[in-house]
């Protein structure tokens, strides 16, 4: 594999999604801030979506502003105002939101409500972990965000990530122990994944599934 560190991706740079809350500062949004419990329950896909939504516009104003017309600074209240919005298109269902064809579809009419089209790139559900690599640096090197939807997993240590949509803003790799992490937005703290780990240590049938708007 290739070694993805900041000699061979020198333009690679963590994305920021601050959200600014007084003198706190969060990493992207969490869904425990609806103010309604069923929301916060199922909130996790709409939050991603809130995620990449509210980057595009301050990425790039002339063409996506309208997904995101509140102030050029983040903060909690107005992202909060922001997410609800949002989850009018992006609506889990009984059991949360678990394909990332519908999670893309429901992003699309959120935007074409705005007025804006986006153009939504899909990793195969077949993909290995070297093009799971390379579809994350493809959008990496755009600057933008992905939407990764994690379901069932048999790794302990990453319970806390299954059955739950987070939002990728790197790809790092570590010489010390030859592993590739990825840099997630959950419960709007920074968490760091090994990405070997997640990838292919799952059986057959576990789900993850990879996805960011142009």
């Amino acid at each position: 594999m290739e070694d993805f560190n900041a000699q061979n991706h020198p333009e690679l740079v963590e994305i920021k999604l601050s959200v600014y809350d007084s003198d706190n500062i969060h990493y992207g949004g969490s869904q425990y801030w609806f103010p309604k419990k069923t929301h916060q329950l199922s909130g996790c896909g709409p939050v991603a979506a809130a995620n990449i939504t509210a980057y595009l516009s301050t990425l790039a104003p002339d063409k996506f502003s309208k997904l995101y017309p509140y102030k050029d600074i983040i903060n909690k209240q107005d992202f909060i105002d922001h997410m609800i919005e949002v989850r009018k298109f992006v609506v889990p269902g009984m059991f949360g939101l678990t394909s990332v064809t519908q999670f893309s579809d429901n992003i699309l009419a959120f935007c074409e409500s705005r007025g804006v089209s986006l153009v939504p790139h899909i990793l195969d559900e077949q993909a290995n972990m070297q093009e799971a690599m390379d579809f994350i640096l493809e959008a990496l090197h755009l600057k933008l965000p992905l939407a990764i939807l994690v379901l069932k997993h048999p790794v302990k240590e990453l319970e806390d990530y299954t059955w739950h949509w987070m939002t990728i803003t790197n790809l790092r790799f570590e010489p010390k122990n030859n592993k590739y992490y990825i840099s997630v937005s959950t419960y709007g703290e920074f968490h760091e994944i090994d990405l070997d780990l997640l990838w292919n240590n799952r059986r057959p049938k576990d789900v993850i599934r990879l996805a960011y708007f142009t």
